[in-house]
């Protein structure tokens, strides 16, 4: 079943069911200028808040989604010619919030693009979903996304864990037609390479989140 290949491999490829008409009247290189590899803050646009409720009901109706799950942010990636990019292997730590509160289990403050950012308890990482929509196809040779699957069971690892990790062998190339979900737990370890031949890929990275981060935190959007 859908759920528990999740659980258990930390990643899942699923349809979206967006129509190809929708996908292909996104705005979505409006949301950057030429040679930007992407934005953090798309949920503030209306075309990106109005895509949340389909995903999320397609997901809720898999099993995927607890019935109270809000996108708490999406962000834009984008390679082109003149903007391809990499990245090494890595876990998803941060989330943004509305601003900096005082408590014993949150680290790793910093403020990003569009704001407060902080690493919060792994538990609230457990309970985190990205939604990756890909809105173009993204083939093995177009910097697809690379998973470990398995290894957000290994909990928040240093930096130096990662490095000396076996990741090749296990590693697995998320390949993704236009219209379909990449769904990823935060804490899986993930990487992408630089495309072969760059077109524009563009995802669009929606996170699910629990409406209460706990620890006093607030989301800094939630839809």
């Amino acid at each position: 079943m859908p759920r528990a290949t999740l659980a258990e491999a930390g990643w899942l490829r699923v349809p979206s069911g967006l129509p190809r008409a929708t996908l292909d009247a996104l705005p979505v290189d409006a949301a950057l200028a030429d040679g930007d590899a992407g934005s953090r803050n798309l949920l503030t646009e209306v075309w990106c808040s109005e895509l949340v409720a389909p995903l999320r009901n397609g997901l809720q109706a898999l099993g995927l989604l607890s019935s109270d799950a809000v996108a708490v942010q999406c962000t834009l990636f984008r390679k082109t010619p003149d903007c391809n990019w990499k990245v090494p292997y890595h876990q998803d730590l941060s989330i943004p919030v509305t601003g900096r509160v005082a408590h014993a289990a949150l680290s790793g403050w910093s403020i990003k693009q569009d704001g407060w950012y902080v690493q919060p308890p792994v538990e609230l990482l457990d309970g985190l979903l990205a939604a990756r929509l890909h809105v173009d196809p993204c083939g093995d040779d177009d910097g697809a996304l690379r998973v470990v699957p398995e290894t957000h069971h290994l909990g928040r690892l240093s930096p130096d864990r990662i490095a000396v990790m076996d990741k090749r062998r296990d590693e697995v190339v998320c390949s993704a037609g236009s219209g379909d979900l990449l769904l990823m737990r935060p804490l899986l370890l993930h990487a992408s390479s630089k495309a072969e031949r760059p077109s524009g890929r563009r995802v669009l990275h929606f996170l699910f989140a629990p409406p209460d981060p706990g620890c006093g935190l607030q989301w800094r959007i939630a839809v």
